[in-house]
């Protein structure tokens, strides 16, 4: 079958297409190929040929691990907020009940008189 790949300044592919795009290079790759069951981007275009680049995937999955642990941060830190800001209402609420409760100490205080 027939693609067509972009690459970068490197020769690693940025893209590829069944249709004809521009700029582009067509080449022929088998439809069973494992290229398309792995990241286009771990290829290197040479000589006519795709090269799967192994340390290209590893720092792929890399980033990948690390961007999955920041987002697992960001959650984390955005449910200890809002825990924070629950609690903070709850604390208000139980502030609120002791002033009532102190009044109505006073109000009974007062009637005793």
């Amino acid at each position: 079958m027939e693609i067509y790949i972009t690459t970068n300044e490197e020769g690693f592919l940025t893209g590829y297409s069944t249709s004809e795009c521009v700029p582009g290079k067509k080449i022929e790759i088998d439809e069973n190929d494992v290229f398309f069951q792995r990241g286009f981007a771990s290829y290197k275009y040479k000589v006519n040929q795709l090269i799967f680049d192994e340390n290209k995937e590893k720092e792929f999955q890399y980033e990948k691990t690390l961007q999955e642990a920041m987002l697992s941060t960001e959650e984390q830190l955005l449910t200890t907020q809002e825990a924070l800001v629950e609690l903070y209402e709850q604390n208000t609420k139980l502030g609120q009940q002791l002033i009532d409760t102190q009044l109505a100490m006073v109000d009974m205080y007062e009637a005793n008189l």
